[in-house]
This record gives C-alpha cells, sequence and structure tokens, in this order.
C-alpha cells in the first residue's frame, strides 16, 4: 500500500504502509464481548450505545474450535477481553476451559470482584496447572481524576477488586490508560503509595501503561517503515478472536480492515498498519495489550 490514507482528514499516516509478519502465534486474545459494559468511559476506544447494552457475547463453541486450533501454535497467554468480559453468561466456564490449554490473563473493570468471588476465582486457578492473572482498569491513583473518565465509583469498585485478588494470592496488574499522559515513573510511584495502604508490593510488573487511542486524534505526522521495532508491536505475535472473525489487535477488533481471517485455522499471518490506532502503536514503540513478562 501506498500512502495510506486517514479517511477523515486524507493525510498520510505513513509513506507507506508497513508490513508485520508474524512469526509465532504467542498471544491469543478472545473478544468474549464488544459492547457489553457497565461502564461507560469516555477515553474507551470501543464505540457504543451508551444508553443500550447489547448482547453480543461470543459463542462458546467458536472459543472451544479456537482454542483446539491453537493446539498447533506456540501460545503462552490467552487472554479474555471485551467489553466487560466477566458479564459473559459463561464466563466461568470460559476461564476453565482456557486454564485447560494456557496461562490466562483477564481484562476487567473489576467491578464484579468482591471478596466471594476472588474466593471462587482462587478455586478455578486451583484446579489448573496453569496461572490466571487479573488485569484491572484503573486509570489514575486519584480517585477524583480516575472517576472523571471512568465513571463515579469505579475507583473504590477497582481498589475493592484489588485488594480482594491480592487477599487470595492472586498478583494483580493495574492496566491504566495514560490519558493525562504523564511520565511512568510519576504513575507508578502514585500507583505504589495509594496501594501500599493495603499492603500490597507494588513492582513495576504490576503496572501495564496503554497508550490512549484518541478517536478525534489529528496528530498525523509520517513514519517511515524503518524507524521502529515490528516485534514490540501486539500483531507482531498476536490475533484476537471475536464473533465476527479474527482480527490483527484488540483495539482493532471488528474493523474490516484488521480482519485476518474466518478462525484460527486460517488467519493471515501478514497484517498492514494502515490505520490512525496503528500509528499510536508505533509512536509508543510497545506491546498495548499484551503482558510485559521482563
Amino acid at each position: 500500500m501506498q500512502n495510506t490514507q486517514n479517511p477523515s482528514l486524507g493525510r498520510p499516516l505513513f509513506m507507506q504502509a508497513p508490513e508485520v509478519a508474524m512469526e509465532q502465534l504467542n498471544n491469543l486474545f478472545f473478544e468474549l464481548t464488544a459492547k457489553n459494559c457497565n461502564l461507560k468511559c469516555t477515553h474507551c476506544y470501543i464505540k457504543r450505545n451508551p444508553y443500550k447494552q447489547e448482547k453480543d457475547f461470543i459463542h462458546l463453541d467458536k472459543i472451544k474450535q479456537a482454542l483446539i486450533a491453537s493446539k498447533k501454535e506456540n501460545i503462552k497467554c490467552i487472554y479474555l477481553t471485551g467489553g466487560e468480559p466477566m458479564l459473559h453468561p459463561d464466563f466461568n466456564t470460559i476461564l476453565r476451559l482456557c486454564l485447560k490449554f494456557s496461562n490466562v490473563t483477564v481484562l476487567t473493570n473489576g467491578t464484579l470482584i468482591n471478596d466471594k468471588k476472588a474466593r471462587f476465582l482462587r478455586k478455578i486457578d486451583d484446579e489448573s496447572n496453569f496461572e490466571t492473572i487479573y488485569r484491572i482498569s484503573l486509570d489514575h491513583y486519584d480517585e477524583q481524576k480516575n472517576d472523571e473518565i471512568r465513571g463515579r465509583g469505579s475507583y473504590r469498585k477497582a481498589l475493592l477488586a484489588i485488594q480482594s485478588l491480592y487477599k487470595y494470592e492472586f498478583n494483580p496488574i493495574i492496566s491504566t490508560v495514560n490519558y493525562f499522559n504523564e511520565p511512568k515513573e510519576e504513575l507508578f510511584n502514585g500507583f505504589k503509595a495509594m496501594l501500599s495502604k493495603i499492603d500490597f508490593e507494588f513492582e513495576d510488573i504490576n503496572l501495564k501503561i496503554m497508550p490512549y487511542f484518541n478517536q478525534d486524534n489529528t496528530d498525523n505526522n509520517q513514519v517511515e517503515t524503518n524507524e521502529f521495532d515490528k516485534t514490540k508491536l501486539d500483531c507482531f505475535n498476536s490475533r484476537i478472536v471475536s464473533s465476527k472473525g479474527v482480527f490483527c489487535c484488540p483495539v482493532l477488533c471488528n474493523d474490516f480492515r484488521a480482519r485476518t481471517g474466518a478462525t484460527v485455522d486460517s488467519f493471515s499471518r501478514r497484517v498492514y498498519l494502515d490505520t490512525e490506532k496503528c500509528l499510536t502503536c508505533v509512536k509508543h514503540s510497545s506491546k498495548a495489550f499484551c503482558n510485559s513478562w521482563s
């Protein structure tokens, strides 16, 4: 593709749309629901009707088929995302099923996790030889700043989820969208101070900073193909399965430009970075969704 355009502004994102070729499929995402969520975050990259709860849950059989097909791949972690994945009526079954194949990371806002739920999740985890990791969405260590974009009360519910999971020997990760564009060190120190009140041993691995995918971004500086490391992008070794097929990354899930196939048996291992959201990932030069295992 030459001179890829921003569809709204007609200006080039890249001099030439870079190609990313997958060598191995290491991270398999499942979008359990595209738009069903119990929060209305103003900065969410998923566009949905705030007044309507869509029951667009992926069918359990589709997940089973994808997991069986993934046996031939080198899967290191399975991710359950959404929307809010824990709203899926078969969430517990899906979690147990995925834990038979690999480690599982649940990307959740944490509002459905309390002491009782965390105790139950510990039992599920103990049934498996793999590990469950919970990534709790909390966008600022300051309650007012967090609730400004995630909704009133979301801060305290997320904090309860973290505290409950930690009590039952999980090591939760805070997944924060850097909405206010603050330095990583400042965010880390802020969260560390906040969580020290519940004796949480907060380390660098417990913070996952995600870029803000601004829907109204007009920063279209050109990017040369050779200016970034493609191996640091999610699409280099990840795919996400939704009810509509297989896509190259979570932020582009259900976008026809990012569709790579119908099933895990037959998806394409080549993608082209030709959207505004791709440019955001390139500029941050790090995996936006996959865990940092270092």
